[in-house]
């Protein structure tokens, strides 16, 4: 590398901690702040990619032109039906290295990705909203100024809770999240394997990173535990309306009834 290129990244390496510290004062804090309370009052919808999610589920959801939210490799779906999400995120980089392609390509209106995808990984998305990711290692953060950070507590669906939250919806619905995985740690860190249960709604969703991946549903419980404490402060409900799966932690609610013909 130049001498000018490492200046410039010694730079980068000074400032960002700055920006990260500052973030709802530079232009990517202010795109998001555009977008606090836009929805105020709506309902949404965050569809998880558990085995449940059902494709044609999705499609009525947009007949209906409900608002939803799409994350990771939810573009695996689409073959199978003409819904397209409102909002998508992806906050793994591990993830988003393998499918940056995929993720310019997908067409919905508002796309959220970490900064630090950009700064640190020279991950380009296209039209981003890039946001200011703070990693929590206790399970417990909860962030209600999106434009400020929003807080990574092990589950994509908490971010986008976040997100609705700063975006004004008032009711939260949570589909296709299943809350359980074939291969999984306990709370004293046992692994514990089941080959019956399947982890998502496609057999080759994860190949890549399959291996990489143990999903701690102790903790991960945790974080929706304090998730709801913090919607129940706001004001903002959420339902899981999973067909199934094990997440007792918001109160159920039906999804048939909430998206059948007015």
């Amino acid at each position: 590398m130049s001498i000018v290129g490492r200046a410039k990244n010694s730079l980068y390496a000074r400032t960002r901690p700055f920006v990260q510290e500052h973030f709802e004062h530079f232009a990517d804090g202010k795109k998001i702040a555009a977008l606090k309370n836009k929805y105020k009052g709506k309902r949404c919808f965050i569809c998880g990619n558990g085995p449940s999610l059902k494709a044609e589920d999705l499609t009525i959801l947009h007949q209906r032109g409900e608002y939803t939210f799409g994350m990771n490799r939810i573009f695996k779906i689409f073959p199978k039906t003409e819904w397209r999400p409102t909002f998508y995120i992806c906050e793994d980089n591990v993830i988003m290295e393998n499918i940056e392609d995929e993720v310019n390509a997908i067409e919905c209106e508002y796309k959220f990705i970490p900064s630090v995808f950009k700064w640190y990984y020279n991950i380009d998305i296209h039209d981003a909203y890039y946001f200011n990711i703070h990693f929590v290692e206790n399970n417990h953060g909860f962030s209600y100024d999106a434009a400020k950070c929003l807080e990574c507590v092990g589950t994509v669906t908490i971010t986008c809770i976040q997100l609705a939250y700063y975006m004004g919806f008032s009711e939260v619905y949570l589909i296709g999240v299943d809350h359980n995985f074939s291969n999984m740690t306990d709370k004293d860190g046992n692994k514990v394997i089941d080959n019956t249960v399947k982890n998502y709604f496609c057999d080759d969703y994860d190949k890549d990173v399959e291996d990489k991946v143990v999903h701690n549903l102790y903790y991960s419980t945790l974080s929706y535990e304090n998730a709801k404490k913090a919607c129940d402060k706001a004001g903002m409900k959420v339902y899981n309306a999973t067909r199934g799966g094990k997440l007792e932690v918001f109160p159920r609610a039906d999804l048939d009834t909430l998206i059948k013909p007015n």
